[in-house]
């Protein structure tokens, strides 16, 4: 990724739209501005200006311009915007000239975002929970991703970086000072405050064990006999013909999966193939592919009704379906002629998903990256508690120091870039 000149692009929704604007991030931003016609900005005030090319002087459009003087900005440089119509061919035409100025070019896909991290306005950990932001499909993942796009890990962070620099520190005077006598030789202390260390980043790394869940979210699988109802209980759940329906019992052969928003997480509804002996063929195959989906499910619904035999798989749930045609009192009971029925099973869902999904939601390591550096860092630590002389102790804390480097984004950034950055759009 390209680190040098004046970017461009634009930051708002893709056109036609009631505005789009277009963002200039450098040191010509201002000269930038001043091409189209744009000069005598007052700082961060806005102001409507006539836009001219800087080809050929035709007025392009009016617009309402912004200038952003660096450093307290964003990126940490000069920003210029244009809040243009939202024409596709007045923003393609802003653009298509300004890459015809000296030292501009356009963007490329996270880079605003890349120099805010490098200008020191945004840490790594930061800038990752951003993207995260931005692709958030639930309000789970939503809710997690504004905490810690707020800090919630980053100042956490902070925290350990400023003790474990305090630990390597009174390991090196303890070293440089060895031979005068108000030194302690005893590295108990240190160990312990090593060791304590290391526990409470263990901590937060055990109790984010769970963080994919949120993104992958809850499965919940429908098992029962054939023509136990799964199909049309699972259309009921969804508000859609999402399976098919027949009298004719083993109509579902496969895995029939259904993707829906349930108190604000995410979560798979799986209709199943019908349990049952002595099936051969495409339907011996549905069935084993059944109990696969029951052996990693979250949430196990066994699906019983009268006129259908019961199933001996462990379930989490028993629902009663088809409570139309009786069934046990005090059961939960269903039928897609009670909506109200069908109302209280999702409820009960909603719960259980909450539930569950409440450690995922509260995770706050959730990256593969912060993982191993966290992990890399704890071992390091764990390794400085252990040593009996100060000099493997010293060693190790600086050891320590590099891991944490590594996840605040001070040394090894260019080994993140494409995995963080490549993943924002353009212009952010």
């Amino acid at each position: 990724m390209q680190l040098d000149g004046t970017i461009v692009a634009l930051s708002s929704g893709r056109p036609p739209s009631a505005i789009a604007i277009v963002r200039v991030s450098g040191a010509e931003a201002v000269a930038l501005a001043a091409s189209f016609g744009v000069t005598g900005l007052a700082p961060r005030r806005a102001s409507l200006r006539r836009l001219v090319s800087p080809l050929d002087g035709a007025l392009l459009d009016r617009a309402v311009c912004v200038h952003f003087p660096g450093p307290e900005t964003s990126t940490g440089e000069d920003i210029v915007e244009f809040h243009c119509h939202g024409s596709p061919a007045i923003v393609e035409r802003v653009l298509a000239d300004a890459v015809t100025l000296s030292g501009v070019r356009m963007a490329e896909p996270g880079e605003y975002t890349l120099r805010a991290v490098l200008n020191g306005r945004m840490g790594m950990a930061d800038a990752e929970a951003l993207a995260d932001l931005i692709e958030a499909r639930t309000e789970g993942e939503r809710r997690r991703a504004l905490r810690l796009s707020e800090g919630a890990l980053s100042m956490r962070v902070a925290e350990w970086r400023a003790r474990l620099i305090g630990l390597l520190a009174d390991a090196e005077s303890r070293l440089d000072f060895a031979d005068e006598g108000d030194v302690p030789d005893d590295l108990t202390d240190l160990a312990c405050r090593c060791d304590a260390l290391a526990r409470e980043i263990a901590t937060v790394l055990s109790d984010s064990s769970d963080a994919d869940k949120l993104t992958d979210g809850f499965h919940i699988v429908l098992t029962g006999s054939p023509n136990a109802g799964k199909s049309s209980l699972i259309n009921a759940l969804t508000a859609r013909e999402a399976a098919i329906v027949t009298p004719e019992a083993g109509t579902t052969r496969d895995v029939v999966a259904v993707t829906i928003d349930l108190g604000g997480y995410k979560v798979t509804l799986e209709d199943t193939a019908g349990l049952r002996d002595g099936a051969t063929g495409v339907e011996a195959i549905g069935i084993a592919r059944t109990r696969e989906r029951i052996a990693r499910a979250d949430l196990v619904i066994a699906v019983i009704s009268p006129d259908t035999a019961a199933t001996d798989v462990p379930a989490d749930l028993v629902v009663h379906h088809k409570a139309d045609l009786g069934g046990p009192a005090g059961a939960l009971a269903t039928s897609i002629t009670d909506p109200a029925s069908i109302d209280l099973l999702r409820d009960l869902l909603r719960e259980r998903v909450s539930e569950a999904m409440r450690p995922a939601e509260a995770a706050l390591v959730t990256r593969a990256r912060q993982r191993s550096a966290l992990g890399a860092c704890i071992a390091r630590l764990s390794d400085a508690a252990g040593e009996g002389q100060l000099e493997l102790q010293a060693e190790a804390l600086r050891l320590a120091c590099y891991e944490m480097a590594r996840m605040t984004g001070e040394i090894g950034i260019e080994d993140v870039l494409d995995d963080v950055f490549g993943r924002f759009c353009i212009g952010k």
